[in-house]
């Protein structure tokens, strides 16, 4: 009786751990480290860039996913540690690779923290992401991307389910080995045995079926991005009337020149180009190429590296990214639980990686839609392009 009990007390204890575990864990990751903005620094060397770049490097501040919607407790805490990190810094160019906002709701904490950074030398420009278009419901995201995963398995052929149940059939028809072997076994036994026999081994093969097509399912919405209801519809006009007024300009499928003392040797002379966003906007990788010289040094801005799709893209020089949140969740040896890109392998949601000579900085964002990261501190980066 004693024993029984220490048993059950260690039982409920273990339990009382792994519950406290939990709790902690999801505390940590709901009100912990989507708090806890990071600056980080990185150094990115052009090819034949000589004599376009400052010789001390082209210092860009980039920042990325503000996603603010009103929630000012949250938005102002980052604000301001984002304020007090730079505050100290100079640099050349204030980047923003779109979702400014989530919502209409946070258009003001958006003002407020563009208008409170140091002012760069060279000018503020950005890209719009899909979240500046557009507000998603999540309340159907299961059903209406178990729907788009139907739809997938029937153009790409018999899903795993139905291949399920077609090994189940071809057993229950006598043609394969394993029902003739159990028909050996049964013939020996009941009538009542048989048919026993041949129900749980259905119903188990079902129960598998079943089991792998939810893993399968899994797999599918983990590996591409969701597809969401539109909620409604936010006004890009009053987004870029007042980033307008706070000196930022937005780049919608369009380049320009930046050329600053370019005889000088920290002169710039580079073409620094803005795409509309790959999902909801209607981005010409090809129309805004046409408008920089060949030769030219040249910097993209995209808020979605999914534009990486575009083989014309691989024509600059350096694109810059968001979109992605660094995965939000990255957990250890697995990375990203989702990158939200079609693009993108696990390990690759965030920081630095190249496609044949265009190099890709992707940011983690300051912000999130929904407020849990956990592996994905939230983070606005220095970075120094120089020449190679």
């Amino acid at each position: 009786m004693n024993k029984n009990k220490r048993m059950t007390n260690g039982i409920i204890g273990g339990l009382g751990i792994v519950a406290g575990v939990g709790m902690a864990t999801a505390a940590y990751a709901m009100f912990r480290e989507p708090l806890d903005v990071a600056l980080e620094r990185r150094t990115i060397r052009i090819p034949h860039a000589q004599g376009k770049l400052p010789q001390h490097g082209l210092r860009i501040l980039h920042l990325s996913d503000t996603h603010f919607q009103g929630l000012e407790w949250r938005e102002r805490a980052k604000i301001n540690q984002i304020r007090k990190m730079a505050a100290s810094l100079e640099y050349d160019l204030l980047i923003h690779t779109g979702d400014f906002w989530h919502n209409e709701q946070g258009y003001e904490n958006t003002i407020a923290l563009i208008n409170m950074l140091p002012a760069p030398r060279l000018g503020a420009y950005g890209v719009l992401g899909n979240h500046d278009y557009v507000c998603y419901s999540h309340g159907d995201v299961l059903t209406r991307n178990w729907d788009r995963y139907q739809k997938r398995q029937n153009q790409n052929g018999q899903s795993e389910e139905s291949q399920a149940v077609n090994g189940t059939h071809q057993s229950g028809s006598g043609q394969g080995g394993t029902i003739s072997s159990a028909q050996s076994i049964s013939q020996s036994g009941s009538p009542v045995d048989e048919i026993s026999d041949r129900y749980v081994r259905k119903n188990s093969q079902t129960v598998t079926g079943f089991a792998q097509e939810a893993v399968q399912f899994m797999r599918y919405i983990m590996n591409v991005p969701f597809e969401l209801e539109h909620e409604c519809y936010n006004s890009i006009e009053r987004l870029t009337a007042g980033l307008e007024q706070c000196n930022m300009q937005v780049l919608t499928n369009r380049a320009i020149h930046l050329c600053d003392h370019p005889d000088h040797p920290d002169g710039v002379d580079i073409y620094l180009a803005g795409i509309d966003d790959v999902f909801e906007g209607k981005p010409d990788v090809r129309g805004t190429l046409a408008e920089i010289p060949a030769d030219a040094t040249k910097i993209l801005l995209s808020h979605n590296p999914d534009i990486l799709d575009d083989p014309t893209s691989r024509a600059f020089d350096l694109i810059l990214s968001g979109h992605t949140h660094g995965g939000q969740i990255v957990l250890p040896w697995f990375g990203a639980a989702h990158t939200q890109s079609f693009h993108l392998d696990r390990h690759e949601a965030a920081g630095y990686l190249k496609r044949d000579d265009t190099q890709v900085y992707i940011s983690r964002g300051v912000g999130e839609g929904i407020p849990l990261r956990f592996g994905a501190k939230p983070q606005i980066t220095l970075l120094t392009v120089k020449a190679e």
